[in-house]
């Protein structure tokens, strides 16, 4: 199977259904209903997220176990070496390697929140090679001024950042960089105050942004992160397999 062919797949199921609850609650009359419909949208969207990046590590994991089964020469870092496997995964006969090493990364996975830019960074940076990772100054750069970026994102447009240069561009990197993450931060934030305690973080409920207007840029904005993430990751992974000294042979196998 195609590398992220899994998660790829469930995201682009689960973002068309954030978008159709949205959808369905828009002409109903503004009342509690209708902004709960908008909510539940919105914390599916980026439900859809943290399943995406959660389906992801296990598969980038579970080919980088399957890179060391296949070529005991292959380098990998201890952390993955000393996972616990599930004893049905050891004993089942009708399991494959490929599903034992998902089953051994779903553990892990399920041990983490994936729902941050920094959990993103310290799940993910690992399968990339210094100077390449998908936060880095040269794929930031790219991000900026892709044709779906927006101001929202960035806090910059392409056409001026595009007009920067030397350490004007540095610094307006830095800010963009921080920009984004922040705008990150409130999308996960508002699925949090939703789940945790129903649009409340004070005493009052929030009704910012229950607009079908304001989801739709929600998620779109989500698509973006991951859109951006899995294109890094498909151009960076059989690099960084490379790297590490997996041989053609091994990574033909691993990412079939």
């Amino acid at each position: 199977m195609p590398l992220l062919a899994t998660a790829r797949t469930h995201f682009t199921d689960d973002i068309q259904r954030a978008r159709n609850l949205a959808r369905h609650a828009d002409p109903l009359p503004p009342a509690i209903v209708r902004d709960d419909i908008l909510r539940a949208a919105w914390m599916m969207g980026v439900g859809a997220a943290d399943a995406y990046f959660c389906d992801a590590y296990a598969d980038l994991a579970a080919r980088t176990l399957q890179s060391r089964q296949v070529q005991s020469t292959f380098q990998i870092s201890d952390r993955m070496l000393n996972l616990k496997v599930p004893a049905i995964a050891v004993i089942s006969n009708a399991a494959s390697d490929n599903w034992r090493w998902r089953m051994a990364a779903r553990q892990m996975i399920e041990e983490e929140n994936v729902l941050s830019i920094d959990k993103i960074k310290k799940l993910f940076n690992q399968f990339y090679r210094d100077g390449h990772k998908p936060f880095s100054s040269t794929n930031f750069d790219l991000w900026i001024v892709h044709t779906n970026a927006k101001s929202r994102l960035f806090g910059v447009t392409p056409t001026a950042y595009r007009k920067l240069i030397g350490q004007a561009k540095n610094q307006q990197r830095d800010k963009s960089v921080r920009h984004f993450e922040n705008r990150m931060e409130i999308i996960f934030q508002r699925r949090h105050d939703c789940i945790h305690n129903c649009d409340r973080p004070k005493v009052a409920i929030n009704t910012d942004n229950l607009n079908l207007d304001y989801i739709n840029k929600v998620l779109d904005d989500i698509c973006f992160l991951v859109d951006r993430f899995e294109e890094s990751i498909l151009a960076e992974f059989p690099e960084w397999l490379q790297s590490l000294g997996a041989t053609a042979v091994t990574r033909n196998r691993v990412l079939q």
